[in-house]
């Protein structure tokens, strides 16, 4: 098939969801080796969005199409994925390793011991109040742990557009203080507007608004600057934005592929790099505090305090930046 002169993957969904899981591993493997095999190339003008079919009835879970939350979970050493995500996952770490990239494994260790920290930073300016936006499926150490090491009485919302992410984190992460929502937020309204939300968060108190890798999964014409500034100006004076997200500065090659490799096979997601300048602009209302917007490494890494059983921390990782992060105060009117 072909869209605009460029040629567009398909794939045919069976009925049966592991008939649909054996045949599209076979064209993932495929693509992984093109992919993995050939040279780097400048990035394309333009990309075309090969999305997977929407779940059904049959495949509820959509157990044929890698998934980016359980390909997250496999990363950080989980067991809620299906083998089409470990391919996928290990498709895109062969690629990425062969051009001197951190691996995803890497990434996503990196990644929560960054959340670790930005929630303990969080908690010493006098934050109790947390919208995890794009939470994934639960792991170790996740946001509502780190918080009641400093303060049982503190009080996360989960927050996830996948159904099944977000009734497995409400059977895993159920307490007074937690509530999990399936809900998109990209239509903010849909977390702002939720009863259960109101009742167990304040917005006239400080509100962490956190973003941890979940806003590269947005296309530009989602506008993801726009989504941030929603939840911005919901919240109270004292409130803070907190962010990663995946950035093409070191490397616009190598990002291209991988978010290229993304659209090959039908992740449920893209990973769209952007420059700095476009993340820096996430926190327009909001001023940056130290060290500002810098590798997940570098930020505050005296923080260091991981909570038991945490993966270990990625180290002699390939030089270069490949997600920026950042936390911000918001500006008083």
């Amino acid at each position: 098939m072909e869209e605009g002169g460029v040629p567009v993957l398909s794939c045919t969904r069976a009925t049966d969801p592991v008939d649909a899981a054996r045949v599209h591993r076979a064209d993932t493997m495929d693509n992984a080796w093109r992919l993995c095999s050939t040279r780097p190339t400048p990035p394309r003008r333009r990309a075309v969005m090969s999305t997977p079919p929407a779940a059904s009835d049959a495949d509820p879970v959509e157990a044929g199409f890698p998934n980016t939350a359980r390909i997250w979970n496999y990363q950080l050493g989980g067991k809620d994925n299906f083998a089409i995500d470990r391919e996928a996952s290990d498709a895109a770490g062969g690629m990425m390793a062969g051009m001197g990239v951190p691996t995803g494994e890497d990434a996503a260790r990196q990644g929560r011991h960054l959340l670790q920290r930005m929630v303990d930073y969080l908690l010493s300016q006098g934050v109790r109040q947390f919208l995890d936006l794009g939470s994934g499926l639960p792991n170790m150490a996740n946001t509502h742990q780190i918080v009641a090491r400093a303060d049982p009485q503190g009080r996360v919302v989960y927050v996830d557009r996948d159904q099944m992410v977000s009734t497995h984190a409400a059977a895993l992460l159920a307490g007074p203080g937690v509530v999990t929502l399936s809900a998109d937020l990209r239509e903010p309204e849909q977390v702002l507007g939720n009863e259960q939300v109101r009742r167990l968060i304040d917005f006239d108190e400080p509100v962490a608004i956190m973003f941890i890798c979940v806003l590269h999964c947005l296309w530009d014409k989602e506008d993801p600057w726009a989504i941030v500034r929603e939840f911005r100006d919901a919240v109270g004076p004292g409130s803070y934005l907190a962010l990663s997200h995946l950035t093409n500065e070191s490397d616009p090659v190598a990002a291209q592929r991988l978010f290229q490799l993304t659209q090959d096979l039908h992740w449920d997601a893209p990973l769209v790099p952007r420059s700095r300048a476009d993340i820096a602009r996430m926190f327009d209302g909001f001023t940056m505090v130290e060290p500002g917007l810098v590798g997940p490494n570098d930020w505050r890494p005296e923080l260091h305090n991981p909570l038991p059983k945490s993966p270990e921390l990625p180290t002699n990782l390939p030089g270069g930046i490949w997600h920026y992060c950042g936390v911000g105060v918001k500006d008083q009117p």
